[in-house]
């Protein structure tokens, strides 16, 4: 897989995620263009480093939004199907999930992310850059 392949990917999951807010109090989704590259934890089968595309998407709700409650029904879709799911609190005290497709190594992150915004960290499955690529910059 490149870089590319595994962006789309990620950024199409981001993309079912932001369709479990209901639609009434979607004010505006902003999806970045781009996003960087992360160095996995693990290695490649010969010792090579791996990396991981990941980027942010953004919701804007309406004001009065139980932001908590939208987020614990995502948990209990996600919870209902294959995709593995932990819970806890972000550093701002606020309630937080990571989603985690069994078969691969992605994963998302989906909290309130301050007054009115939903936030979701995406990360893609670990791959080998290609030669020569220096995964400094945007992507």
């Amino acid at each position: 897989m490149t870089w590319q392949d595994e962006k789309a990917k990620t950024q199409a999951a981001m993309r079912d995620i932001v369709a479990q807010v209901p639609q009434g109090v979607v004010v505006s989704v902003d999806m970045a263009a781009t996003g960087i590259l992360f160095e996995c934890n693990q290695t490649g089968p010969n010792g090579e480093k791996l990396h991981s595309w990941t980027g942010p998407t953004s919701i804007a709700v309406k004001p009065g939004t139980d932001i908590e409650s939208i987020v614990k029904s995502m948990e209990s879709h996600y919870r209902e199907s294959r995709f593995r799911v932990d819970a806890d609190q972000n550093l701002r005290g606020n309630y937080r999930i990571q989603v985690s497709p069994p078969e691969e190594g992605s994963k998302y992150l989906i909290s309130q992310d301050g007054p009115g915004q939903i936030r979701i960290a995406g990360w893609s499955e670990c791959f080998q850059l290609p030669d020569g690529l220096y995964p400094g910059g945007d992507f």
